[in-house]
């Protein structure tokens, strides 16, 4: 493999990631889509440069990671116990075989290819044995502080500070590169810390200087090196990933309503013309075709949109494919790997589940459709209920073409409506309905003429009683109700419309 100026690269992903407070490796949280040790990883990529990881804390959970989500080729070493940033380098000696050695923290994850090619021509220019990235910050809390007195440099890491050293605000980034000469050379004569017991990577700096070698220093901005620490910096850093896809979409014509609000992920894709309305979430690898609404708080995630589509407010897409010109919503769910067609039309309050809908067919209110295969043109009504689960497994309906589903309707599968064929209002479905027929699956309706002034009545002299009963006492009051009605025998005050 050709590298920039034989260069591999070595990422330190051992730590305990103590300050997260979490059980979870703070390496295998996700910004905007993408879990932070991938971040770096994916930067190397980019530059075809072969990469080592040193894992430690949580190694074969983040080894999963990385192996699951990057390109085959990638090493890993192992740091049994975490004794600082030099013993982990040196745990990834048996990788070594360029000639320059870069290496970078795994919760840098906005690090960029272009940081790390300008580093390494830097490198090369200047035939610096050490090369690495500095930054100023306004609080500097946490980073190591970069030191130059008299052509030396040194970092002096924050625990070991003096009070006026903790003042500097010019920081350690943590990306380096240097000739694998010296690193193979001096790797073993760093000193452990007096104060922590630990073997501290950034002391080589120093012992390069002290052996007169050079040592360049490149100053970079802030934001693309920033470390992930806590959770207030996660949180921070993945408001930087969101605002740069945001502008990058609108960049190329689409609109944000309060961009500041969009939840928005690395891998979704935006046709030009699309409006994204305020609190909207886009996320895993979803894509929206051109002009398209997605309005206020709606969740697409891992779906495909067609162009022209209406996605109304409070709408839940989820892993399915919506086709062109689909108006659904609002408060609307599709999941399960549903397939719906062009020119569709769902409505508020309707789910769908497993299901394909075909062209033009509709179903606008308060409806289930779950493991189904709808048709062409279908109309579905009102209330309709596919019972598509026997307490043992899922069964599959079948809707096809031209079909019309009556309102409050329950479709028991398994069952077949045919093409072309009406199903009444209110009916229980569990036959199948051959094409062009009409199935009525309901009660026969009864009248009883008249009735209506006699239920009045009865219930007028119930209601004049409560106060017999509240002074009778709890014990007895139904039975002395039913002796002032004058009820008698089978007929009760519970019942009365029964027994009419």
């Amino acid at each position: 493999m050709v590298t920039p100026h034989n260069t591999q690269a070595i990422v330190l992903a051992a730590g305990k990631s103590s300050r997260f407070k979490t059980k979870k490796s703070k390496l295998l949280f996700n910004i905007c889509g993408r879990s932070m040790i991938m971040y770096p990883v994916k930067a190397l990529e980019a530059l075809n440069i072969p990469t080592t990881i040193v894992l430690g804390h949580q190694a074969e959970a983040v080894r999963q990671e990385v192996t699951q989500h990057a390109q085959a080729g990638i090493q890993f070493a192992l740091q049994v116990e975490q004794k600082g940033t030099g013993d982990a380098v040196a745990c990834s000696r048996t990788t070594w075989n360029q000639e320059n050695i870069l290496i970078l923290y795994g919760d840098t994850p906005l690090i960029t290819p272009s940081l790390i090619t300008e580093l390494i021509e830097i490198h090369h220019t200047s035939k610096a044995t050490i090369s690495f990235c500095t930054t100023f910050v306004i609080d500097p809390a946490g980073y190591g502080r970069v030191l130059e007195k008299d052509g030396k440099i040194e970092i002096v890491e924050e625990k070991n500070c003096s009070p006026d050293q903790r003042q500097i605000n010019r920081i350690n980034t943590g990306v380096y590169i240097m000739k694998r000469a010296f690193l193979e050379n001096n790797i073993d004569k760093i000193a452990k810390n007096q104060l922590t017991g630990e073997v501290y990577f950034v002391d080589l700096i120093k012992m390069a200087c002290d052996q007169g070698l050079g040592v360049t220093v490149q100053p970079v901005a802030y934001d693309y090196v920033r470390g992930v620490n806590t959770l207030q910096d996660l949180w921070e850093v993945e408001q930087i990933k969101r605002s740069e896809f945001i502008k990058h979409w609108m960049s190329e014509g689409v609109r944000f309503e309060l961009a500041q609000s969009i939840h928005i992920d690395i891998n979704v894709k935006i046709g030009s013309g699309s409006f994204i309305g305020t609190g909207a979430h886009l996320i895993g690898d979803t894509v929206i075709g051109e002009d398209c609404f997605v309005g206020a708080f709606s969740i697409i995630e891992n779906s495909k949109i067609g162009i022209n589509t209406q996605i109304q407010p409070h709408t839940f897409i989820q892993d399915s494919s919506i086709g062109e010109e689909v108006q659904i919503g609002p408060f609307a769910r599709v999941r399960g790997n549903s397939e719906i067609g062009n020119d569709v039309q769902i409505g508020n309050f309707v789910e769908i589940k497993a299901t394909s809908i075909g062209d033009h067919s509709r179903t606008k209110h308060l409806s289930y459709l779950g493991d189904a295969t709808i048709g062409k043109s279908v109309n579905i009504g009102a209330g309709t209920i596919i019972c598509n689960y026997d307490g043992v497994k899922k069964n599959r309906t079948i809707i096809e073409d031209n079909a019309f589903i009556g309102s409050n309707n329950t479709l028991i599968a398994p069952v077949t409506i045919g093409k072309g064929s009406y199903t009444a209002g209110g009916s229980t479905i569990n036959e199948n309905v051959p094409a062009g027929s009409l199935a009525i699956g309901r009660s026969r309706q009864q009248l009883k003429e008249g009735y209506a002034e006699k239920i009045k009545a009865e219930l007028v002299k119930k209601h004049s009683c409560a106060c017999i009963t509240e002074d009778i006492g709890k014990k007895n009051a139904q039975s002395t109700l039913d002796e002032a009605l004058g009820f008698h025998g089978a007929i009760k005050t519970t019942n009365i419309t029964d027994q009419i």
